[in-house]
């Protein structure tokens, strides 16, 4: 019994030490209990990103998300063996039950940021912008209409 608990409670301190944070323009995985790791990858050089789930991650709903990118140039000696290092440029979302709502995500962001381009001259001219302000315009005019008020208040 006294086995279970410890394994119950390393168990759940471990899954509350992971975190996974998708961005505009990167995503960061950070995992650890007791030596903590985290890596954050850009848009700009992933390459590949699988969904996979086993038998027991099949019954329990869960799956595992993998990003890889670019870099490295080369494999490691455990790699070259056939071992199964994890690589520095590979991130993993384990046992999510959202796997392909995170595989979606991470494309849709991937497209956008290699849609936007890089400012070239000979790149197509982007999209105009919408018509519709968007809401931080609309915030930012309200708050300068109201410290325009104030400080009219305030002098006269």
């Amino acid at each position: 019994m006294i086995q279970f608990v410890a394994t119950f409670v390393a168990v759940r301190l471990g899954y509350d030490q992971h975190w996974y944070i998708v961005t505009d323009r990167s995503l960061r995985i950070r995992t650890g209990l007791l030596r903590v790791q985290e890596s954050t990858m850009s848009f700009a050089n992933l390459q590949q990103v699988d969904v996979s789930q086993g038998p027991l991650q099949r019954l329990l709903g869960l799956a595992d998300v993998r990003v890889q990118s670019a870099g490295g140039g080369g494999h490691s000696s455990e790699e070259a063996t056939g071992g199964a290092a994890d690589s520095l440029h590979t991130g993993v979302f384990h046992g999510v039950a959202n796997a392909s709502e995170i595989r979606d995500l991470i494309l849709e962001r991937l497209r956008q940021f290699r849609a936007a381009g890089l400012g070239d001259p000979d790149d197509p001219s982007p999209a105009p912008l919408a018509a519709a302000p968007s809401d931080t315009l609309v915030a930012t005019r309200e708050l300068l209409a109201e410290a325009t008020a104030l400080r009219r208040t305030l002098a006269g």
